[in-house]
Order: C-alpha cells, then sequence, then structure tokens
C-alpha cells in the first residue's frame, strides 16, 4: 500500500460511523448514492456494507480509475447532496491503495 499515486486504479475504503438513530436513513442513502455512482466514469466499483452489531457503522469501498475520477465523484451533485445530509458523526479512511 502506498500513498503516492502511480498509473493503476485507485481504491479507498472508509469507515463511517452514522449520526445516533439514523442508521436506517444513511442505508436509504447509500443506495441511492451507489445507483447514481455506479454509471459514473471511471467508476469501478462502489460498495458499502452495514455493520450487524451497530446500524451506525458502515464500511465503504470505491474503486476508481484513477484520482482525477475520484475528484470528479465528490463534486457531482448526487455526492454533495449525500454529504448534505448530515448523517454522519465521522468518516475514516481505512485504506487507499494504487491498483495495477
Amino acid at each position: 500500500m502506498t500513498d503516492l499515486p502511480s498509473a493503476g486504479r485507485l481504491r479507498r475504503i472508509v469507515r463511517l460511523t452514522m449520526a445516533e438513530g439514523r442508521g436506517g436513513e444513511a442505508r436509504s442513502a447509500l443506495l441511492e448514492l451507489r445507483k447514481a455512482t455506479l454509471p459514473e466514469p471511471g467508476c469501478a466499483e462502489f460498495e458499502f456494507f452495514q455493520s450487524l452489531a451497530d446500524e451506525r457503522a458502515f464500511v465503504l469501498i470505491e474503486d476508481f480509475a484513477d484520482e482525477a475520477a475520484l475528484t470528479l465523484h465528490m463534486e457531482e451533485p448526487h455526492t454533495r447532496a449525500f454529504f448534505g445530509l448530515g448523517l454522519f458523526e465521522s468518516a475514516a479512511p481505512v485504506s487507499k491503495e494504487w491498483l495495477a
């Protein structure tokens, strides 16, 4: 794993902690975000998993063609709308790697 860009795809794994009592709403919002994100140019994967033990805990896996595709994704209206919902308390990167 490296933090220096290379020519390969970019994969990020992020741990999200949602606000108290908003796990169900967050799941629905993430499903909508996934639906809007998958057709984006450069998106190879956009998946999330919700903890069985804590409805507030999610893991998000994003795989984009490169850093530029991820940057464009973060600027998309649907991505901005998701962040605008104020659903989560924290977002902590777990892993960021460039794949061949």
